[in-house]
């Protein structure tokens, strides 16, 4: 177990040896394991997940980042990765006059997120089963669905990382519940899906029934629905439409490594506004419960919240250990990576509106000629020149404060990014956390993210 103190003692050699070469030097040692259960209305399967286990040693030469990984986790094998990143230091050099790295304060933890019902203690057979009874529910809901599938995920994560001054583990678990139905009438089908990700074991295996009853409304709602004519209108967005807007509007765009590559508009804005002074964004790994939460990233920084906008002014970054030496920022604790054997990037966590002081009845109450926007399907963001798109299936007129049963599909919002936080005039007073996605860093190295917030009311381009 890569917990016990004889395996760290090992981490701690490995480190102090290195540190006689290198200016500053780290370990991270990686194991992932779960499972996913897929059961549709004809087909089901079970299967566990790649389990993965390795370490990564990490060097800064005083110019740059070193690394070697290994999945041998003997002691020969942990020490011939470290000889291979000595090699790269002679073949690269080393330099002491560069930047300092800040190995942080001493410590020795271990976190743990405590499960309810621990999910190696379900049998297979009673997962399938519960899998079997949401699809058959799904199913008994309405007789146009012609589709309907559950799936359940457990991933298991066990992190150490060790510098000079700590030493840290975590054990993570999240578990996934979800649910897909497609519904048909005449020659036309539509699809909506919904369910929660959470920090926990199996007593996070469900689905709100408020969820799958809007989810089965709504998808109904959607077979007779039109598309909506292109304009600017005023907006109500639900939180999950908020959350893909937080994600994609300062999502990579805040991400301090593209900062050093000069590919991010939102360097030039820091310390200005952005935004109306009714918005605040955040990014933390430290909210509790959410799927994306963690207690500290894969350099070693505890975990805390970052404010990226506040009352409408742009804060800062989030930042990996490399961009925030480089461009002398404070740590964030964003160093992520997809394994053991891939790089660490600045990386979103919860990405978050929020809250402000009306209730979503309010706002609705206040547009006289709008639409309300809900169950979101992707976005894109150009970090560089700060467009963003964003798209969902679902867009109910609103009129004189109310909703009018009129459904549009699909709906695309195209825009300025500084131009639709501006336009923001008001904020729900509660916030709501999707846990469902996951992110990539250009096609690749996917995380766990979460994002959401309250309602907005904005103006935006709908098409």
């Amino acid at each position: 177990m890569i917990n016990s103190e004889y395996f760290k003692s090992i981490i701690q050699d490995l480190v102090y040896d290195l540190e006689k070469t290198f200016p500053y030097t780290s370990a991270l040692v990686l194991e992932t394991s779960g499972e996913r259960i897929l059961v549709q209305t004809k087909q089901q399967s079970a299967e566990l997940l790649d389990p993965s286990r390795g370490a990564v040693l990490t060097a800064f030469n005083g110019r740059s980042f070193l690394e070697c990984a290994t999945s041998d986790l003997s002691v020969e094998g942990l020490r011939g990765a470290a000889e291979q990143l000595k090699e790269l230091g002679k073949d690269q050099g080393v330099f002491f006059d560069g930047p300092e790295i800040d190995p942080g304060p001493k410590m020795n933890e271990y976190f743990l997120v405590k499960p309810g019902k621990h999910p190696e203690m379900v049998s297979l057979t009673e997962k399938i089963a519960a899998c079997t009874a949401l699809k058959d529910d799904l199913h008994h809901r309405d007789g146009k669905i012609v589709q309907a599938t559950a799936q359940y995920a457990h991933v298991r994560s066990r992190e150490l990382f060790v510098n000079r001054h700590k030493v840290l583990y975590q054990d993570l678990r999240r578990t996934q519940m979800a649910a897909q139905i497609i519904m048909r009438e005449g020659e036309r089908s539509v699809n909506l899906h919904t369910g929660q990700a959470l920090q926990g074991g199996y007593e996070q295996a469900f689905i709100p029934e408020d969820k799958l009853a809007r989810m089965t409304e709504d998808c109904r709602r959607l077979l007779g629905a039109r598309r909506l004519s292109t304009g600017c209108y005023d907006c109500l967005f639900s939180p999950d439409f908020s959350g893909i807007f937080a994600h994609e509007a300062f999502g990579h765009g805040m991400e301090t490594d593209m900062f050093l590559k000069k590919r991010a508009k939102g360097e030039e804005y820091l310390g200005k506004p952005v935004a109306s002074p009714l918005v605040d964004l955040f990014d933390s790994p430290a909210l509790p419960g959410q799927a994306a939460s963690f207690f500290f990233d894969h350099e070693g920084e505890l975990a805390k919240e970052t404010r990226i906008i506040e009352k409408g002014i742009l804060q800062r970054g989030l930042t990996d250990l490399n961009s925030a030496a480089r461009l002398k920022l404070t740590r964030s604790a964003n160093g992520r990576r997809e394994s053991f054997e891939r790089k660490a990037y600045a990386r979103m966590t919860n990405t978050y509106f929020g809250p402000g002081k009306d209730s979503c009845e309010a706002l609705l109450a206040s547009i006289e000629d709008g639409f309300f926007l809900d169950h979101p399907s992707n976005g894109m963001e150009d970090p560089k020149g700060w467009g963003i798109q964003l798209e969902g299936y679902y867009a109910e007129r609103i009129k004189n404060g109310r909703l009018t049963g009129e459904i549009f599909t699909p709906v695309i919002i195209t825009g300025y990014v500084p131009d639709l936080l501006q336009s923001i005039s008001g904020v729900g007073d509660r916030v709501e956390i999707s846990g469902l996605g996951m992110c990539g860093k250009g096609h690749k190295e996917w995380v766990k993210v979460t994002d959401g917030g309250p309602c907005l009311k904005l103006r935006a381009r709908l098409a």
